[in-house]
């Protein structure tokens, strides 16, 4: 199955390093010792499958760039020097092999082979400069698998975080978790975490502080919209599992509102239960927030399309090896009438499958975009293990809007821009959301006439 995913490979929910890939799932595989076997092992899965010819001895380059990066990181200086572009491949892996041999005894046991490895994939795969090629970790592969199918995959307070100018706000509290559970409220800024500031933090240091063991307490002191003392909050660490949407409610009017945060399994299902809920508590107009939201299966992207377009409308297409393309259309009957208004709100981490959603609805006219430019990553990939538990994602073809429009690199602009920024988050305030429902009343209202 061909999957679409965010641009960032890192993602901050509650207390994870949250990798944005969504694949097949695998038999989970143990983390194992690498070496340069478990490089060659990725260049052949990327000749294999990339979704362009590659240049194996501009990969092996790469590949060496990435282990100098990761030597000068442990203050390690050594001599490897490029490959010539006009040695054989076989040459090539030889003299790969003799240049990976000088890295690891450069590191003197301070950085492992692994590491090394690791960082040879990692520069294999940025060189390509490719929203949807990339290289996880096993401990990042074993969590992602977990997040497919809907299962804890690492425990921590349930939060998704937003860094903004050197601060750290709950962007979200994550339905049922410890941090709803203890108080913790949206827009909430992280001061302290144990006693020790996040002033000056990189927000891979604020995540990793917040998350831990099951069980085991963690003391946030808060800075809520509001209040003029800080908030002290002991949480206790759970097993998180992230649901697709993490809010639903009806607003004053008939104003639903979704926010739709990924499309994994049964995303498309739980979408139309909810909707068709509100509908039966009377929602006249719906808001779909997919801020945040990195993309996911097509498949459910698929589902959600048709829960909301009319039908027969071309949404997004495929573009093959050779250019071949296949556009997909809408199957009906649509759940939401194209009677009922409709506003999406989009953001910079908007990606991918939220992309391609917000486009649909742009190119038809089914509703108007309001937020900020999307983050311009629209491709397919399929995720593939290596052998010792790390994994890759893959670009295996391209992907445009259903009126042929590519995005990848460009995004899609909102109709309305509007943008959340650091003074709205410390005031409390979601005035994109706000000017959404404002927006969907006076359709409402102009209907009424």
């Amino acid at each position: 199955m061909k999957l679409i995913r965010a641009h960032r490979w890192r993602e901050i929910l509650g207390a994870l390093i949250m990798v944005a890939v969504l694949s097949p799932l695998a038999t989970g595989l143990p983390a194992l010792a690498a070496d340069q076997s478990l490089v060659f092992e990725a260049l052949g899965v990327l000749q294999q499958h990339y979704v362009d010819p590659i240049d194996p001895v501009k990969m092996l380059n790469a590949a060496l760039a990435g282990v100098r990066a990761q030597l000068s990181t442990g203050g390690i200086t050594a001599t490897l020097s490029d490959i010539s572009s006009d040695v054989s491949e076989s040459e090539a892996r030889r003299i790969f092999v003799e240049r990976f041999t000088s890295a690891v005894s450069a590191g003197q046991g301070s950085i492992t082979d692994t590491q090394l490895a690791h960082a040879a994939i990692r520069g294999m795969t940025e060189s390509f400069k490719d929203s949807h090629t990339g290289f996880l970790t096993p401990q990042q592969n074993a969590e992602r698998r977990q997040r497919q199918r809907g299962q804890a995959g690492f425990s921590g307070i349930g939060i998704i975080l937003g860094p903004r100018d050197g601060k750290f706000f709950v962007m979200a509290t994550i339905p049922g978790g410890p941090a709803e559970a203890a108080g913790v409220k949206e827009f909430d800024r992280i001061l302290r975490i144990n006693d020790v500031s996040t002033s000056g933090m990189q927000v891979d240091q604020v995540s990793g502080m917040v998350r831990g063991p099951s069980a085991t307490q963690v003391t946030l002191t808060l800075q809520r919209p509001g209040v003029t003392d800080p908030v002290v909050l002991s949480v206790t660490r759970a097993s998180i599992s992230i649901p697709s949407i993490l809010r639903s409610e009806i607003f004053e009017g008939g104003v639903g509102y979704i926010k739709l945060y990924q499309f994994v399994e049964r995303t498309g299902r739980d979408f139309r239960g909810v909707v068709s809920q509100m509908q039966g508590q009377g929602m006249r107009a719906l808001v779909l927030d997919l801020r945040g939201n990195s993309g996911g299966y097509l498949t459910e992207l698929n589902s959600v399309l048709n829960a909301i377009m009319p039908t027969g409308l071309p949404v997004y297409t495929e573009i093959r090896k050779g250019g071949t393309t296949r556009v997909f259309r809408t199957l009906g009957p649509a759940l939401l009438p194209a009677s009922v208004p409709m506003v999406v709100l989009i953001d910079e981490n908007s990606a991918s499958a939220a992309e391609l959603l917000a486009m649909a609805v742009k190119e038809h006219r089914r509703g108007q975009l309001i937020g900020e430019k999307t983050a311009g990553a629209v491709e397919a990939s399929l995720l593939l293990d290596l052998t010792d538990g790390s994994a890759l994602s893959v670009t295996t073809f391209r992907l445009a809007s259903g009126m042929g429009v590519r995005l990848e690199g460009a995004g899609v602009e909102p109709d309305m821009p509007t943008a959340l920024t650091t003074a709205d988050m410390e005031a409390g305030q979601d005035k994109p959301l706000g000017t959404a429902v404002r927006l969907v009343r006076q359709y409402l209202a102009l209907l009424a006439r």
